[in-house]
């Protein structure tokens, strides 16, 4: 039985994740349906060159729906991110919270690329190597906090069309997120950051939890 329930996601959401995004979409709201088909709206404003390079990307994107959750740019002045969650994605307490752990590292790279910028670099495969190697190391930290599971550095799905050395890449980097959990500290990824700053001081968080979170060095 795990000790992570729906009203601490609940609160972890309200306290991590919603100051770091416009909005979380479930799959089950309205707005579901409208933002997965964003995701092609987003291809189809690029340049032509780089919508061909899209295509394959974005195909796979819209067939995995349901079990693939997203965050795009929300393209509207001073507006943050937007996260849609797949329907896998809430299937318990502790796969939302990491999904949106991994999901909020990804809004961290719009922010600090722009959103025209960070789809441009998307169709980049050592960029989207990086970028999904640190997203995943983050919802695999979460987990490693919640559940005492501590993870291995498994190649990334072929979601993401990934060629060979950029997939050797990723697995690299997940290979040293892997070993500074290991070693007993936080991923230096901003989500963990925040997730370990919250999960450290929030009295709602079991002290069986909390003691596998590591202590943040001064000024993190």
């Amino acid at each position: 039985m795990t000790l992570w329930t729906p009203a601490l996601a609940a609160a972890f959401e309200a306290a991590v994740i919603a100051p770091r995004v416009s909005l979380v979409v479930r799959p089950d709201d309205p707005a579901a349906a409208l933002l997965r088909l964003g995701v092609g709206a987003l291809a189809a404003a690029l340049p032509p060159v780089a919508r061909t390079l899209a295509a394959p990307l974005v195909g796979v994107l819209e067939k995995r729906a349901e079990g693939v959750s997203v965050t795009v740019p929300a393209f509207l002045p001073g507006a943050l991110p937007v996260v849609a969650l797949s329907r896998a994605a809430v299937a318990d307490p502790v796969t939302t919270s990491c999904t949106l752990t991994h999901e909020v590292s990804h809004a961290g790279q719009i922010g600090r690329a722009g959103d025209v910028q960070a789809v441009a670099d998307y169709l980049n495969g050592e960029l989207r190597a990086q970028r999904e190697a640190d997203a995943a190391a983050a919802g695999r930290w979460m987990r490693f906090v919640l559940t005492g599971e501590m993870p291995d550095a498994v190649p990334l799905s072929d979601l993401y069309c990934l060629d060979a050395g950029d997939a050797a890449l990723a697995v690299a980097l997940m290979r040293s997120h892997v070993e500074t959990m290991r070693a007993g500290l936080v991923p230096p990824i901003g989500s963990c950051v925040a997730a370990a700053r919250w999960l450290r001081a929030s009295p709602l968080v079991p002290d069986e939890i909390r003691a596998r979170v590591p202590a943040l060095p001064e000024g993190a």
